[in-house]
C-alpha cells in the first residue's frame, strides 16, 4: 500500500511538473543573459517547413515564438505575411504570454489585419498583407504565431537567412526544414557564409527531407561600412530545378533555361499593330544611325508612358503585352522593357529582356546558383562596339545612363538561345564627380561674398536631380545648406542646368553671402579656406574592435578649385601646407599658393571602392583624421 501511494506521489509530480514546464516554455526570465546582451527581442523559436508536393504546388508551415524585452523591441511582435492568389493562406493562430510564460489570451480575428498591397505606384495588385498583432505593452512579453500557406508559384522555394533581422535582435533557436518528393531530387541548394551543412532524412513515404538549423545567436552590431547580409550572414538559397506555375512549366537547373522560361513568358506580347509601327518609324525617320534611332525611341517611350507597378498573378513574372501598353500609356518595369523592345523590332533592331537584381548598395546575385534572384527588369540594345542599357521605368533618365541603381552586378540577358549572365558597366571616380569652381572676397572683419559654380555627375547628379525638379526655391535653399555646409550663408541667387549625356550631370550656379568664414584677433584675421568641404569621418561606434569587413560600395570624387580675393591692406603671415596623401582607401591632395593678390586653393579628393578586412579599418579612420585635419588648417592674415 505505502509503494502504490508512493507511486502515485511520483506520477502526480512528474505530471505537475511537465504542466508546469508546458506552461512556462516562454517564460522571459530563462532567456540566457548572452541573449540578452543589446537585444530588444529574442526569437525564441522559428521553425519553417516546406514541403513540396509537386511541380506546381507545395505547402509553408511556420512556427514562430518572439520574447519582446522593451519598448525599442515592439516591433517584432507583429506578424507580417503577403499572399496572393497563387500563394492562399489556410491557417493563422496566435498566443500572448506574459514575463512568467504565462497564457494571456489568443488571437482573435480583430487582432488581424488584412490590407491591400495598391500603394501610389500600383495600379493592378493582387498581393495582400496579413497582420498580426496584439497591442500589448506590459514589457516582457512574448508572443506565439503558427501560419500555413498553400503555394502555387514554386520559381522558388526559400531563402533562408535566419540572422538577417535588425541588429538588436538575438535567436535561440531557428530552424529550416524543405521535403521533396523522390522524383523531383535532389534538391539544388545553396550554403553561404559558413551556415552548419545540411542534415538530411528519409520520411516513410520516401521525400527526401533537408534540414538547416542554427542556436543561441547574440544579438550582432550594425558597423559602419559593413557588407549586406547576403555577403556576410550564414543562410541558405533552395530553387527548384522544374517547376509549374498557372500551367506554364519551366526549368531553372542552368541560367541558360531561367532565359528560356523569360521567354515563354514573353512569346507573342512583343507584338505592336500596323498604327503604332507606324508612328514609332516616322517618329525616328530622321535617324540614319542605330545609336540614333534607339535614342529616338528612348525619347518617344518617355514622352508616351509612365511606371505603373502591376502585380497580378503571374503578372509578377510576366510583362504584359506591348499593345497593352502602346494603347494605355502604362506598364511596370517588365511591360515598358518590352514595349521598348517591340518598338525597336519595328525598327529591325534587335534588344534583350534583362532580368536585374536592382537597388543602390544591393549585394549581387549568387552567380553560381541559377534561380529566380532578380527584382528588376531592364532592355540591353547591342549596337556594334556600343552595347546601350536601358532603364524603361524613367521618364527623366538620360539615354544610356546606369546609376547606381542597375550599375556594376549580373544581369540575365534573356536571347533567342537562352539565359546569358553578363555584368552591367560600373561607374569610375571620374563618373561619380563633383566639380567646384567659388571664388570668394573677404572683407577685414571677415564677411564673404562667394560665387558657387557647381557641377554634379553621375551619382551625385540623381542626388540633386530631384531638388532641382521640385523648383521650390526654398526646399532648394534648405537642402543646399546642409550640403555645402553653409550654415550661416544667405542666398542671393540658385540657377540650375541639366546635361543629359551619357552619364547626366547637373550645374548649379549660385551667389552666397557668408556671415563669418574668418576671426579677427587683435591684428590678425584667422581663415579656414576649406569651409565648405567635409571628409570627417567619425565612426558610430569608436570604442569598440571592427568585427565585421568593410565594404565600400560607390567610387567617386571631388575636384575643387576656390580663389580667395584677400583684403588688400593685410599681408599673409602664414599659409597651410600643401598635402598629398596616398591610401588604398583613396587619394587626398590639397595645394595653396598666392598669385596677385589672391589666395588660390586646389583640392582632389577620390574614394576608392571595395571590400577590405576588419584589420583594415583603423587604417581606414587615420585615412580620413589626415583629411580632417587638413581641411581644419588655417591662413593667417595680418594688419
Amino acid at each position: 500500500m505505502k509503494n502504490s501511494i508512493l507511486l502515485l506521489l511520483l506520477l502526480i509530480s512528474l505530471a505537475w511538473g511537465h504542466t508546469l514546464t508546458a506552461q512556462n516554455r516562454w517564460n522571459a526570465l530563462s532567456i540566457p543573459a548572452d541573449m540578452k546582451e543589446k537585444a530588444h527581442a529574442v526569437i525564441r523559436l522559428d521553425e519553417t517547413n516546406f514541403q513540396v508536393k509537386s511541380p506546381g504546388l507545395g505547402t509553408l508551415k511556420r512556427h514562430l515564438v518572439v520574447t519582446v524585452l522593451d519598448a525599442e523591441g515592439a516591433e517584432h511582435a507583429q506578424l507580417v505575411f503577403a499572399y496572393t492568389k497563387l500563394n492562399k493562406l489556410i491557417d493563422l493562430e496566435g498566443v500572448l504570454y506574459d514575463a512568467l510564460g504565462e497564457k494571456v489570451r489568443k488571437l482573435k480575428k480583430d487582432n488581424i489585419g488584412d490590407y491591400g498591397g495598391v500603394q501610389a505606384m500600383n495600379l493592378f495588385d493582387d498581393v495582400r498583407f496579413k497582420v498580426a498583432e496584439f497591442n500589448y505593452a506590459n514589457f516582457p512579453f512574448t508572443v506565439e504565431f503558427t501560419y500555413e500557406l498553400q503555394d502555387k508559384q514554386l520559381t522558388s522555394y526559400q531563402r533562408w537567412f535566419p540572422h538577417s533581422s535588425p541588429s538588436e535582435v538575438s535567436i535561440e533557436s531557428s530552424k529550416l526544414t524543405i521535403e521533396i518528393p523522390e522524383n523531383l531530387a535532389p534538391l539544388r541548394y545553396k550554403e553561404v557564409n559558413g551556415i552548419a551543412p545540411v542534415q538530411n532524412s528519409k520520411t516513410e513515404k520516401g521525400n527526401l527531407v533537408y534540414t538547416w538549423s542554427v542556436k543561441n545567436l547574440a544579438a550582432h552590431e550594425v558597423e559602419d561600412f559593413i557588407p549586406k547580409w547576403l555577403k556576410r550572414g550564414p543562410g541558405v538559397m533552395a530553387a527548384p530545378s522544374i517547376f509549374e506555375m498557372d500551367g506554364y512549366k519551366g526549368d531553372f537547373s542552368t541560367w541558360q533555361k531561367v532565359g528560356e522560361f523569360d521567354n515563354i513568358l514573353g512569346q507573342g506580347r512583343d507584338v505592336l499593330d500596323a498604327q503604332a509601327v507606324s508612328e514609332i518609324k516616322d517618329f525616328t525617320k530622321n535617324e540614319t544611325t542605330t545609336l540614333g534611332k534607339v535614342q529616338k525611341v528612348y525619347e518617344y517611350l518617355q514622352q508616351k508612358t509612365r511606371y505603373i507597378s502591376i502585380q497580378l498573378g503571374i503578372g509578377g513574372l510576366q510583362p504584359f503585352p506591348a499593345q497593352y501598353v502602346a494603347e494605355k500609356g502604362y506598364g511596370d518595369c517588365k511591360a515598358l522593357s518590352n514595349y521598348t523592345k517591340a518598338l525597336l523590332k519595328a525598327l529591325d533592331i534587335n534588344s534583350y529582356y534583362t532580368s536585374i537584381q536592382a537597388g543602390d548598395g544591393e549585394p549581387d546575385i549568387l552567380t553560381d546558383f541559377p534561380a529566380q534572384q532578380f527584382n528588376h527588369v531592364i532592355l540591353c540594345v547591342p549596337i556594334k562596339q556600343d552595347t546601350v542599357w536601358l532603364e524603361c521605368t524613367s521618364q527623366t533618365n538620360a539615354f544610356g545612363y546606369m546609376s547606381a541603381f542597375t550599375s556594376n552586378r549580373h544581369a540575365l540577358l534573356a536571347t533567342p538561345q537562352g539565359g546569358v549572365l553578363v555584368k552591367t558597366p560600373a561607374l569610375t571616380s571620374k563618373d561619380n564627380l563633383i566639380k567646384r569652381n567659388i571664388a570668394m572676397t573677404i572683407s577685414a572683419t571677415g564677411e564673404t561674398l562667394a560665387k558657387f559654380d557647381i557641377d554634379f555627375k553621375g551619382i551625385f547628379h540623381d542626388d540633386y536631380e530631384g531638388l532641382m525638379l521640385t523648383g521650390n526655391t526654398d526646399e532648394q535653399i534648405e537642402y543646399l545648406h546642409k550640403s555645402l555646409h553653409l550654415a550661416n550663408a544667405s542666398f542671393k541667387h540658385i540657377a540650375w542646368k541639366q546635361d543629359k549625356a551619357r552619364v547626366p550631370s547637373l550645374k548649379l550656379n549660385c551667389e552666397v553671402n557668408l556671415k563669418k568664414t574668418a576671426s579677427l584677433s587683435g591684428s590678425r584675421l584667422f581663415i579656414t579656406p576649406n569651409i565648405f568641404f567635409s571628409e570627417d569621418y567619425q565612426p558610430s561606434n569608436p570604442n569598440e574592435e571592427r568585427k565585421h569587413p568593410i565594404e565600400i560600395v560607390n567610387t567617386y570624387s571631388y575636384q575643387d578649385e576656390f580663389t580667395i580675393q584677400l583684403p588688400s591692406y593685410q599681408t599673409v603671415e602664414a599659409l597651410p601646407p600643401n598635402v598629398n596623401i596616398t591610401s588604398k582607401f583613396g587619394v587626398f591632395k590639397t595645394e595653396y599658393r598666392l598669385q596677385e593678390g589672391k589666395l588660390i586653393v586646389t583640392r582632389y579628393f577620390e574614394r576608392k571602392n571595395g571590400l577590405f578586412q576588419a584589420s583594415e579599418y583603423n587604417e581606414m579612420l587615420e585615412f580620413y583624421k589626415k583629411i580632417a585635419k587638413a581641411d581644419r588648417a588655417q591662413m593667417v592674415l595680418k594688419l
